[in-house]
């Protein structure tokens, strides 16, 4: 991930959001990133948010945001052809990266049945 983020890709845009904008009680719960990327999604007026974490999901979903998690865009990438959804989680189980065993095996064993199709 840092090999990655040390040479991002032309379509990755990196923008920081002014203090004024995280200040206030309606991001506390949260830590300095989900804080960051929800202010951002605000000024932004982002229709979709990507957050993981229960608390930042909870943040998002009270702020009218729709929100999807890692898994979840891997699987519509998968869905569309983008990506290989089986290699894409070995590589995510190299990693810190937490998830329910039991979505994954579900989201697998949906993708197998889509590719006998």
């Amino acid at each position: 991930m840092r090999q990655w983020a040390a040479d991002l890709p032309a379509w990755v845009e990196v923008r920081a959001v002014a203090k004024e904008f995280l200040d206030g009680t309606r991001w506390q719960p949260l830590h300095a990133g989900e804080q960051a990327a929800l202010a951002l999604a605000v000024l932004l007026k982002a229709d979709l948010v990507l957050m993981d974490e229960r608390a930042g999901v909870a943040v998002a979903r009270q702020n009218g945001f729709r929100v999807a998690g890692t898994l979840g865009i891997l699987d519509e990438a998968a869905r569309q052809g983008l990506v290989d959804l089986a290699a894409a989680v070995e590589k995510l189980k190299a990693t810190t990266f937490r998830y329910p065993q039991s979505l994954v095996a579900e989201l697998l064993a949906e993708s197998r049945k889509k590719r006998q199709k």
